[in-house]
């Protein structure tokens, strides 16, 4: 086995300024954020997610500070966030009144549909083809009918929007502040916690250049969050983190790229018919598990689709078929 890379924890760093100070390192199942605070005063407040995984707060002193206490009180309401859903709850009112009317309506035309479909035309001197008028109504009934649909599709849609928006906004104002006390006026602390609603994602590029080898780049996705931040990517869960980090050490690069592997490939199986495909087996011949992800292949430079990976052991055997 040919090992271009072999460090699995490593330091990305995003553009600096407005959250300097700020940490965050990215588990297979979560991640730890660290945020350095100063003061003036000896009284300073940490904000704290919703997302916070309860008893994973820790604050300490910098410097040779002491601290006095602390208290983690709620958040007060964002005034922005307010406005905000005090207009979308309006909209979300008008938009379930057009909904009531929109069921009026259809069952009107639901029922003249069927009225004129039902009808048996006869012939009259006032009207000497009757078929023609019954077809006429039946077809306005339900082009009236689609036009119902299709507005309550988008009003159902943009409803859905709404209620999302909502949820998001109350999610992220169910947060909570501590607050800190210094025995002294100025000082430092470092205050860190928990989420599980921020991890990384393994993504794997099988890339099959040569007979009997794969060479194997493995990337991280990312979740979003503000610029300034240092981000630490670690390919552990959270309660393996200490042996993970004791084993590689972070390093300094400029790209999401975490690892790269050359593996030995078995049992390769390449179709061109009806759509080009290819299958193969490799051996995990490092020494490190390969965490479950998503897997792109390219077959001397042609991209040949993506599956899911689930992952492998050191020494164990997988199989990927790309294209089928």
């Amino acid at each position: 086995m040919r090992l271009i890379s072999a460090i699995f924890a490593v330091l990305f760093l995003a553009a600096p300024a407005a959250a300097a100070g700020r940490n965050v390192t990215l588990y297979l199942d979560g991640a730890r954020v660290e945020n350095e605070v100063s003061t003036v005063n000896g009284l300073m407040e940490v904000a704290l997610p919703a997302a916070m995984q309860a008893g994973s707060l820790r604050i300490k002193p910098l410097g040779g500070g002491l601290i006095d206490q602390v208290d983690i009180v709620p958040a007060r309401p964002d005034p922005k966030s307010i406005r905000e859903m005090a207009k979308l709850v309006e909209r979300r009112d008008v938009l379930r009144d057009r909904l009531h009317s929109l069921e009026a309506k259809e069952a009107v035309f639901k029922a003249a549909a069927k009225s004129q479909s039902s009808k048996a035309p006869r012939k009259t001197k006032t009207n000497p083809d009757p078929l023609t008028g019954v077809r006429q109504a039946t077809e306005y009934a339900i082009a009236q009918l689609e036009s119902v649909y299709r507005a309550r599709r988008m009003a159902e849609n943009d409803l859905n929007s709404i209620e999302a928006r909502l949820t998001a906004i109350k999610s992220a104002g169910n947060g909570s502040v501590a607050k800190v006390r210094l025995l002294r006026q100025k000082g430092r602390i470092a205050a860190s916690y928990s989420r599980s609603d921020w991890k990384w994602i393994p993504f794997y590029d099988f890339r099959l250049n040569k007979a009997g080898e794969a060479d194997v780049i493995i990337r991280a996705i990312l979740p979003k969050m503000e610029k300034g931040v240092t981000v630490t990517v670690v390919a552990a869960l959270l309660a393996e983190a200490a042996d993970e980090k004791a084993l590689s050490g972070p390093a300094r690069i400029p790209s999401p790229q975490l690892v790269a592997f050359a593996f030995p490939v078995e049992q390769e199986k390449f179709s061109s018919t009806p759509l080009s495909s290819i299958s193969f087996s490799f051996r995990n011949s490092s020494i490190r598990r390969l965490p479950a992800g998503e897997a792109s292949c390219y077959l001397r430079g042609e991209y040949m689709g993506k599956t899911a990976f689930s992952g492998a052991l050191p020494g164990e055997i997988r199989e990927l078929a790309f294209g089928k």
